[in-house]
């Protein structure tokens, strides 16, 4: 069923920036949040990371 469900899906990217001086344990708060979103998340240390997400 689960793929019958993702037929029709668009999948994107979005990249999410922060500041170069965001404090560790923010940056590791902000990818916890992400991954809430969606289960791909690749972070990109000190402060940026990839997110894909299906509408």
């Amino acid at each position: 069923m689960a793929a019958a469900d993702d037929q029709g899906r668009v999948s994107s990217v979005l990249h999410v920036r922060g500041s170069d001086r965001l404090a560790e344990e923010v940056f590791r708060q902000v990818l916890e949040q992400c991954a809430e979103l969606s289960p791909t998340v690749q972070a990109f240390p000190p402060s940026a990371a990839l997110i894909e997400v299906k509408r």
